[in-house]
């Protein structure tokens, strides 16, 4: 007996040793589901200001994870996970908002730690199953693409008591913190703290159904500013749709909303055709979200692209299935829409969808590009599908279209279908057009193909712009080709943000906005889009847009909006700050690979590296890294540091007329005046870091290549100016982010940075004027 009891022993500090060593999820049979980039080779970037791996994760979580969470994912005790806090100078006590554990806040979480933790230790820190992770990082608006399309390697992160010189390290680092560490965590405004404002419903100052005889554009539909863009009709309390926001959205104008939608975790599965087990709760949670916006007269839309790829595994070894597969993509395969029956489901799903959520909206599609849908959404699958290659593009988009009008129609005739060209190619629009179904409403990017010059260099808008003020020669071409059809038209416009500045809730370019509106306004669109999943904040941009009639002028618009707004003594100065914030906003160095990959929307947060980190920028707004000569594109340096400079100049000669104005604003408007000043700055200090990162970096690598003393001597030069405005920037960028909680978020990407990202860039800072002071 006692020998066996030794040998039970033995076996449970084998477990626990094991235990230890391995996270729980590797125990199950979850660790059978390959993550995207798992077992990648590329090493994680090395944060060289921090004292080592483990103090770089536990300060990147101490205000977003709890310290309990944070030692179970480094196996170590809670008592060393405070060792470690303490050592930089944070303290004992923790306040974690709860949005940080929910679906609000993960993409935050997970992105702060890609560089830190193999996928096993972040599924435990989300607290998620690899299934679920997999799920998001692919259905989550592009969020492995928005993480770079890599993992990169790391190895298990485990907790090692700091020698002599991490201590060294480690003393240092908490000296660099010292200035800025206690206001990141002294906050006015804790984080989501913005939610707050819709937590009560407050009196309306209109009836909500005085909408319906709005004089301007027809339907002006929006995203909620802070919808959960992955499934948001599973909360019994539908708190991404707040009543108050619905309110407010009303009062600016807005009768629309919209959401992401995927068709197949709508419906139940059928045949081979795919489906969910929990559709029908969404769908309850739709016929909520319906009623609760209604009451304000606003209608709710979803956004199709269908029907989705997936993943080849789904149709193997399964005949049904099979049969209605079109080529392999990417590791994706297709519904084939050249199939009767592909069709037949869409429009059947979209029948049984507005059959049974009464008051429904309608619907916009997107058929050619985003993701991987039908054959003609990807010119790979189009050519090599044997039912497709030699049906005509537009003979494919046309079906998917008719098909899904023919649904939502049968279910509901009142409901509306919009077609967005997003991605068509030119020369099939006009056919495309010509062929949908009558009572399709059509859709087109004001500003696209809008010719622009800038910095000497020429070029052409091909996204979201408010520093180009629409409509553009597509626009107009296609929208006439539509009136000829017979079909109403919508422009899609963004009025508060783009991915030229997601930063801010709304950027204060009322000019431009109002330009905008004017331009619309005499081109006879029935109905504006005002966003894309950022720009959904009920602001005065909104409100331009709704106290916009047909015969006002721009500027009559604006003046009266300031007045509105912020009371008749500062209407003058608003007024004028917001043409030089318009101005300079003229000056932004457009371009496709410049808004998804620039350093604007990170802004101060992002660090200084003294060594290239390898990473290419990653596509669609996450993470820029140091990658200036892809942030610049088509422009030479100096022109792109030059146009970054003039951009950020306008709204720091803003600022400086508000702060005028708040000397003589009255009581009454004095508060939203101040939020008015902080997001101003708001914007200054994010464009102007860039610039500052982008004279950095590029006099980073300059000097690595350098072979004379003349021209190291200028690149340090360089550097150590920029190293110097940039801590400036920093600082005075907490002030503003301490108090306001909406900057640095957006929806789909949730928050770019929070406080303690700031004082880490502020801590890369100090790290890089010690290295360049040891440079020979």
């Amino acid at each position: 007996m006692n020998n066996l009891f030794s040998r039970l022993k033995t076996l449970i500090a084998v477990l626990a040793a094991v235990l230890c060593i391995l996270p729980l999820n590797d125990l199950s049979a979850q660790d059978k589901i390959v993550m995207p980039g798992e077992n990648g080779k590329k090493a994680a970037i090395d944060f060289e200001y921090f004292p080592s791996r483990q103090h770089a994760f536990v300060w990147r979580n101490w205000s977003v994870a709890d310290k309990h969470r944070l030692a179970e994912v480094m196996a170590t005790s809670v008592e060393n996970i405070e060792k470690l806090a303490v050592s930089m100078g944070l303290s004992r006590k923790q306040e974690i908002e709860p949005e940080w554990a929910t679906t609000y806040g993960y993409i935050t979480v997970l992105r702060r730690n890609w560089h830190l933790l193999p996928y096993d230790q972040l599924t435990l820190l989300l607290g998620m199953g690899r299934e679920e992770l997999k799920y998001r990082l692919i259905e989550d608006d592009f969020l492995y693409e928005k993480l770079g399309s890599v993992k990169p390697q790391c190895e298990p992160l485990r907790y090692v008591e700091p020698d002599e010189d991490m201590q060294r390290r480690t003393e240092q680092f908490a000296r660099d913190v010292a200035p800025l560490i206690k206001e990141a965590y002294d906050l006015d405004d804790k984080r989501f703290g913005f939610m707050r404002e819709f937590d009560k419903v407050k009196k309306s100052k209109k009836r909500a159904d005085s909408q319906s005889q709005h004089e301007g554009f027809e339907l002006r539909m929006i995203f909620p500013y802070f919808a959960d863009y992955g499934d948001p009709l599973l909360d019994e309390e539908l708190k991404s749709y707040p009543e108050e926001l619905f309110r407010r959205l009303s009062e600016a104008g807005v009768n629309g909303v919209w959401l992401h939608s995927v068709l197949r975790m709508m419906v139940l599965p059928e045949g081979g055709f795919p489906g969910d087990e929990k559709a029908l709760d969404r769908i309850e949670g739709l016929k909520r979200l319906v009623a609760r916006a209604g009451k304000y007269g606003v209608k709710i839309y979803l956004y199709l692209n269908e029907p989705r790829a997936l993943h080849k595994d789904y149709f193997d070894g399964n005949a049904a299935r099979e049969a209605l597969a079109g080529p392999e993509f990417q590791g994706l395969r297709s519904f084939c829409t050249s199939k009767p029956e592909v069709l037949s489901w869409i429009s059947n799903s979209m029948e049984n969808l507005f059959s049974e959520v009464e008051g429904l909206g309608g619907v916009f599609t997107i058929t050619a590009s985003e993701n991987y849908t039908s054959c003609a959404s990807r010119p790979y699958a189009h050519s090599h599908c044997p039912l497709c290659k030699d049906r005509p593009y537009t003979d494919i988009i046309v079906d998917v279209n008719t098909a899904i009008e023919q649904g939502v129609h049968r279910g509901n005739p009142d409901a509306k279908v919009i077609v967005w060209d997003w991605g068509w190619p030119d020369d099939k629009c006009e056919e495309i057009i010509s062929r949908l179904p009558k009572s399709c409403w059509f859709m087109a990017v004001s500003e696209w193909g809008k010719p622009i010059e800038r910095g000497g260099v020429k070029s052409h808008i091909g996204e979201y712009s408010l520093s180009a003020v629409g409509p553009g020669p597509r626009a107009l071409r296609n929208w006439e080709f539509a009136r000829k059809a017979g079909l109403k038209t919508l422009a899609k416009v963004q009025v508060n943000a783009t991915w030229e500045m997601a930063a801010v809730p709304s950027v204060p370019v009322l000019d431009l906005v109002a330009q905008h509106a004017e331009n619309l306004s005499g081109q006879d669109v029935n109905g504006v889009m005002l966003s894309w999943s950022l720009g959904g904040y009920p602001s005065e941009n909104l409100k331009l847009f709704q106290s916009f009639r047909r015969g006002d002028t721009a500027d009559d618009a604006v003046v009266r909006l300031a007045h509105s707004e912020y009371g008749d003594k500062a209407a003058a100065k608003v007024r004028e700050a917001w043409r030089v914030c318009s101005e300079g906003f003229t000056n932004f160095p457009f371009q496709m690979r410049m808004l998804y990959s620039g350093p604007q929307h990170w802004g101060p947060s992002n660090p200084f590296y003294t060594r290239p980190t390898g990473y290419p920028a990653t596509f669609v707004v996450n993470i820029p890294y140091d990658d200036v000569y892809y942030w610049k594109t088509i422009y030479p340096m100096e022109v792109w540091l030059d146009l970054m400079d003039k951009s950020a100049d306008g709204f720091g000669e803003g600022a400086k007329l508000l702060r005028e104005a708040l000397q003589e604003v009255d009581c009454k408007h004095r508060k939203a005046l101040e939020m008015e000043l902080g997001r101003m700055l708001a914007v200054y200090n994010h464009l102007k870091s860039g610039a500052e990162q982008g004279r950095f970096f590029d006099a980073r690598n300059r000097y690595l290549k350098a072979t004379s003393d003349e021209e190291r001597a200028e690149c340090k030069a360089t550097m150590r100016k920029a190293l110097e405005v940039n801590k400036q920037i920093i600082a005075d960028h907490l002030q503003i982010v301490v108090r306001d909680s909406s900057i640095g978020y957006e929806s789909s990407s949730q928050y770019f940075y929070v406080p303690a990202d700031l004082v880490e860039a502020y801590a890369s800072v100090c790290y890089a004027e010690r290295w360049l002071n040891d440079l020979k």
